[in-house]
């Protein structure tokens, strides 16, 4: 077979505006990056106030407002040419970056694939100026009378490029993504106020604290109880929080190198070895020096190199011990919980015909098997529970019954984990979801309010309701006025409930599989506020349980797949004793 040979081109320099659109493909991806690079040059800056304004998600229209420094006249026409910056100027300056912008190149990049406009005046001068771009070409420049700092309004975004446009996410979800940058830059820089409005609605105002702590805390909110932790050494300082999240499976890190974001496998390989279970909100600050990092290493800079990993890997490691040690990560969250999968992996009830293994012990009938006939009587209809006797607590605890059919040992907080699991789920059997007003309304931290306006119809499908005031034209904080009515999250606060609906809603991506996903995480977080063993329960509260037990579809173990019960049969006992 003859070899095809391809033919031969001549080598040749590409067109300009080729170059450019590639270049910007290398930098601009979608509208968060677009966000994030003017973000960026807002806090290099020195603003105070920073205000985002969308259309669809950033796709028709992203607007960023500050009220930073400003840009001198003669220097607006510089900021569309690639290359021009004024954050360094020699190689040393390169190996020493300390600003969050350097490359100069942004501006031009966002030029190039969109309809840009710049307007711009420095505090003191009497006019500003104002440069507009089409594809990355100048279509005017003038001095124009403008507010002090920086306005930069891009529309269009990869209107001349329709193969990467018809590749964007939903608006919803490229709003969501730049809420998270803003967000995430709100935490490294409490002391700037950052609004973000989209068509025309608030959706989030941050910042304005005093500092990373206090942010955290109108972030997470109040009920929240995040662990600080501080480690210093020869490679830098380390500042990090954790907030475990009770119930969550998963890991959120947010990382920052210098104030710079960044995703780092250096810094997620500390956490995991830190030998515990480090599930939740993770917030890791480095103060590493300049010249020991490398920034130039990503076309949009989102990743860095350490001259020395080992130690920033020791002193991420050392840091994360201290927070799991004083936050209880090391004695709580070790122990493996036998969780069945989630909701999403499966489609029918995740507990449905689960059996959980149990230990024997001696020649005892094992509760949680429904085969031998002894077992399966336990729980048998048929059978009045009223001549049960109440014997009281033994071994840590265990609750023991005296039944007509035999002697029963009861684990406390597993039964009731079991109850309050199937009153969730009998919530989510197919009727609607009825809802029960709150007495006081709940303040939404602005992490939830912004979530919470972004799913606004499938909560209140759940139950929830909320008012926003700027759905009035006025001012205020959004608040939650109802939630769900349901069997077994008396004790979980409104908070709570309204944060694992987000995250089941937000996690899962089948809307069919919505609801399933959020009631398997409410129960798994009410299974917290069960009784616990060992506290001292009265005659007519192990009556009531046992009795509340005798009514679960699952009563032999609990969604765990601990037992519950523990049965030793009359006629064993008998044949035991030869009588």
């Amino acid at each position: 077979m003859t070899e095809k040979i391809m033919p031969i081109k001549p080598i040749k320099k590409l067109d300009e505006t080729v170059a450019s659109r590639i270049a910007a493909g290398e930098v601009i991806e979608r509208p968060v990056s677009a966000a994030k690079e003017m973000l960026e040059n807002s806090i290099d800056a020195g603003a105070s106030n920073v205000k985002i304004s969308l259309s669809q998600g950033g796709r028709a229209s992203l607007v960023i407002e500050d009220d930073g420094c400003g840009i001198a006249w003669d220097d607006i026409p510089l900021t569309v040419e690639r290359h021009a910056t004024s954050k360094i100027s020699t190689l040393e300056d390169l190996e020493r970056v300390r600003t969050l912008g350097y490359r100069g190149e942004a501006l031009a990049s966002i030029a190039a694939v969109s309809r840009m406009e710049l307007r711009s005046r420095r505090r003191g001068d009497d006019l500003g100026g104002v440069i507009k771009t089409e594809g990355g070409s100048v279509v005017y420049c003038s001095r124009v009378p403008c507010m002090p700092g920086t306005r930069v309004q891009v529309d269009d975004l990869f209107y001349n490029l329709p193969a990467r446009r018809k590749f964007l996410k939903s608006a919803a979800s490229e709003l969501k993504r730049i809420i998270q940058v803003v967000q995430d830059y709100a935490v490294v820089r409490p002391e700037i106020r950052f609004r973000v409005s989209s068509d025309g609605k608030d959706m989030l105002d941050i910042g304005g604290a005093s500092n990373t702590d206090e942010l955290l805390a109108s972030l997470w909110g109040d009920e929240s109880r995040p662990v600080r932790a501080e480690a210093r050494s020869s490679d830098g300082a380390l500042v990090l929080w954790r907030n475990a999240l009770p119930g969550s499976k998963r890991v959120n890190l947010t990382a920052f190198v210098n104030g710079r974001r960044v995703q780092d496998a250096t810094v997620r390989s500390a956490l995991n070895a830190t030998g515990a279970s480090i599930f939740g909100e993770w917030i890791v600050m480095l103060d590493i020096r300049p010249e020991d990092v490398d920034v130039n290493v990503h076309p949009a800079k989102a990743e860095v190199r350490f001259r020395h990993q080992g130690g920033v890997f020791e002193l991420v490691l050392r840091g994360a011990k201290k927070a799991l040690l004083s936050g209880g990560g090391f004695r709580e969250d070790t122990a493996a919980m036998n969780f069945p999968p989630s909701p999403r992996e499966t489609s029918q009830n995740p507990w449905e015909n689960y059996i959980p293994e149990m230990p024997k012990i001696g020649k005892h009938t094992r509760a949680s098997d429904p085969a031998p006939g002894v077992a399966k009587d336990l729980f048998a209809d048929d059978e009045p529970g009223a001549s049960r006797k109440y014997l009281g607590q033994a071994q840590g605890g265990y609750l023991v019954f005296d039944d007509p059919r035999g002697l029963c040992l009861v684990d406390a907080h597993a039964a009731h984990e079991r109850i309050l699991y199937e009153g969730i789920e009998d919530s989510f059997s197919g009727s609607p979801v009825a809802s029960q007003s709150l007495l006081s309304p709940q303040e939404l931290p602005p992490a939830v309010a912004s979530a919470v306006a972004r799913n606004r119809d499938e909560l209140s499908n759940m139950g929830f309701a909320f008012h926003f005031p700027q759905d009035e034209g006025a001012e205020g904080e959004p608040v939650m006025t109802s939630l769900p009515a349901l069997r077994g999250l008396g004790k979980l606060s409104p908070l709570e409930t309204l944060r694992s609906a987000l995250k089941g809603i937000e996690e899962e991506t089948d809307p069919s599989k919505r609801d399933r996903e959020v009631w398997w995480r409410w129960a798994r977080t009410a299974c917290r506020d069960a009784v616990k063993l060992g506290e001292a329960v009265e005659r007519d509260e192990a009556l009531a349980l046992f009795d509340r037990l005798e009514k679960c579809r699952q009563p032999y173990s609990c969604p765990h797949g601990r037992p519950t019960t523990i049965f030793l049969a009359g006629e064993k006992l008998k044949s035991w004793f030869e009588r």
